[in-house]
């Protein structure tokens, strides 16, 4: 499956990580179709690669700990964490914007990575 680009970046709502709850298991990782989740460097806790995830919520279900939700189910405080999601490449200024309103839409005010 190919990864969005440009104005699909807005088709999908996404998911938001519970860094707290998160306990680095990896199954989330290992079953997303896109690789749109890593588990991060710094903290070896799930993070979502923004730019790469297509709606797919498979990561939700092997969750052992349910700390994936969907960003329209989420918690407004988990959406205000920074650092649950980070960005796999540079976007150009178009999707920066598709970006902000996805922001803007799902309440987002968390910051990336």
């Amino acid at each position: 499956m190919e990864v969005p680009r440009g104005a699909d970046l807005l088709k999908y709502q996404r998911v938001v990580i519970d860094q707290e709850t998160c306990i680095s298991c990896g199954a989330c990782v290992a079953v997303c179709p896109v690789s749109a989740l890593e588990l991060a460097e710094d903290n070896f806790k799930s993070t979502l690669l923004w730019d790469k995830c297509i709606d797919d919520f498979s990561c939700i279900g092997v969750c052992p700990v349910n700390a994936i939700h969907k960003t329209s189910e989420a918690p407004q405080e988990l959406k205000a964490r920074n650092g649950w999601y980070r960005f796999s490449r540079e976007l150009s200024d178009d999707e920066k914007r598709f970006f902000e309103e996805w922001r803007k839409k799902y309440g987002v005010t968390g910051n990336p990575k």
